[in-house]
Formats: structure tokens, sequence, C-alpha cells
């Protein structure tokens, strides 16, 4: 019974996928259940993934909220822009209309004092129009900046609902991608790699001693520590890799086109950033250190094989001292 509800909301999951084409801001809760069904399930996951699910979904509520007012002002001032041309049309013309009547006037006309009489009223008509056409000019000027502005803010608001639902591929307290997001871009440098050529290196890294941080400064400091080490990282790595959290205290890097050589190079640079910027614990230097383990994915290597030459790598790092770089 459990197994046919369960495959029942996850054929429901995939199907809500294919509809939805436009909302893309849906994509990111679609792509957390899918991601939760396709693992094992257990209270804390749950909660974990209803947190965030709620998280989104309320801020997600009011940009939506936002965005579709947005759109009703846009909608309104295209509507009363399109009034004022066609007024503005309707003068025009009337004028041209007026200026007609004026000129068989004056051709029919037997003396001076009516031709006087008709220049007056074009006169008249004419800087009536100069003052209209002047209003329109003004009032359309600043309909078409409002409109502007509006295409703006509704452009603004569907790009921040776009981030949102991509915040479902994060970690929420280091802001590194999550598993679902090493997943994806561990697919993407995997694709680029086979089309393109070239090396992908792969470095999973797992904080040395962290146990006994948690165990003596507390939890708290223990989430600190590990922000503080996301935060050295991703100032350390360079615009085209990637930084990931693998679970717990385990982080992955993938350095595409780069060498093992330099892959060793840069992570070894990342840990001299550890030593010199410390982490700070009820007024206490504490130092953080990575034992890390580095590996190329090879053409056509399940990436996943790959992760699990890296791990071995990395205990091997443990197990020779810590704090240490061994690629495999």
């Amino acid at each position: 019974m459990n197994t046919a509800l369960f495959h029942l909301v996850q054929l429901i999951t995939d199907n809500i996928s294919e509809l939805v084409v436009e909302d893309q801001w849906l994509t990111g809760q679609i792509g957390m259940m899918r991601d939760l069904l396709l693992q094992p399930l257990d209270l804390r996951r749950l909660d974990e993934v209803k947190r965030r699910m709620k998280d989104v979904i309320f801020k997600q509520s009011l940009l939506k909220k936002e965005l579709t007012e947005a759109n009703d002002r846009l909608r309104l001032m295209l509507v009363t822009f399109v009034d004022h041309l066609t007024n503005f049309s309707e003068t025009t013309s009337g004028y041209h209309g007026k200026i007609e009547v004026y000129v068989k006037k004056i051709s029919q006309a037997d003396d001076i004092s009516e031709i006087t009489e008709v220049l007056n009223d074009v006169m008249h008509e004419t800087r009536l129009v100069q003052i209209d056409t002047a209003r329109s000019r003004d009032e359309l000027s600043l309909m078409q900046n409002r409109v502007q502005e509006a295409e703006q803010e509704v452009a603004r608001l569907k790009n921040e609902l776009s981030t949102t639902s991509k915040m479902v591929r994060h970690d929420p307290l280091t802001g590194a991608l999550n598993r679902k997001g090493l997943d994806e871009a561990l697919k993407k440098e995997v694709n680029r790699q086979q089309r393109q050529g070239g090396t992908l290196s792969l470095a999973l890294l797992d904080v040395d001693n962290f146990k006994q941080i948690n165990d003596v400064q507390g939890h708290a400091v223990g989430d600190a520590a590990l922000v503080h080490l996301a935060t050295v990282i991703q100032e350390a790595i360079r615009p085209q890799d990637t930084f990931a959290r693998y679970g717990g205290e385990e982080f992955v890097v993938l350095l595409p086109n780069t060498g093992i050589d330099d892959a060793v190079s840069i992570m070894t640079r990342v840990q001299r950033e550890l030593t010199r910027k410390f982490f700070m614990a009820n007024n206490d230097k504490v130092l953080i250190t990575f034992s890390c383990g580095l590996v190329n994915v090879a053409q056509a290597e399940d990436p996943y094989e790959a992760l699990s030459r890296a791990d071995a790598a990395m205990y091997l790092a443990k197990r020779s001292g810590k704090n240490r770089v061994i690629f495999a």
C-alpha cells in the first residue's frame, strides 16, 4: 500500500514537471520533491525539506503577488498609453478637418474682413492644437517612462522568482550547492568534458577534528565553523569552479579544465588561506583544517565512481596526518 502510494506521488511530481513550462519558479520545488522521493526517507530529512519548502513557498507567494500586481499595472498603463495616442490622433484629425473648412471659407470670402476673421479662427485652433499637442507629448512621455519602469519591475520580480526557486539547490547553512545542486553540476561538467574534451578534477574534502569542535564548543560553533570554511573556500577557488556541500562536514570542489597538478596547487592554496584566516570562537582562535582527496574524472567515467575514488584518497590523507591533499 505504501509503495503504491509512493509511486503515485512520484508519478504526479514527474507529470507536473512536464506540464509546467512557463512557471519556471515551480521547478525548484518540483526538483526538491523528486530528489526527496529518490532517496531513503527519514524524519530528519523530511523535516528539513518541509522547513525549506515552507520558506521558499512563502517568499515565492509574496513575489508572485507582487508580480501579478506589477503585470496589472503594466497592462493598465499600456491601455492608457493607447488611449492617449487615440485621442491625440483624433485631435489632429479634427484640426486638419477644420483647416480644410477654413481654406474653403477663405477662397469664398468677398472682402478682407471675412478673411481676417477666418485667419483669427485658424490661429485660435492652431494654438489649441499646439497646447493639446504639448500636453499630450508630456503625458505620453511620462506614461512611456512609467511603462518602462513597470517593465523593469516585472523583469526584476521574474528574476527574483527564478533565484528563489534556485534556493532549493543550495545548502541553507553554508550557501554552497546541496546534493541536488551537485548532481546537476556534475552532470553539466561531465557532459561538457565529453563534448569538448579536456580534464575535470574533483576534490572531496573533510573537516579535520570536526566532532571535537562540536563536542567542546557546541553545535552552534560547529555550524559557524562550517560557514567560515565555506566562505574561505569560495573566496579562494576560481570563478569557474563549483563548490558543494556533500554532507555533514564533507564538501566537494569541481575544477574544470584542470590537471591534477594544478588541482593540488589550488586545494593547497585553500588550505593555506584557512591557516591564515583564523576562525574565532568565544574570542579564541580556532584553526580549521581539512583533509582532501583529489582525482581526475576519466572520460566516460561515472562521476560517482570518481567520487568514491576521491573518498578513498581523502581517508588516506586523514591517516597520513590530516591537513593534506592526496591525489589518486
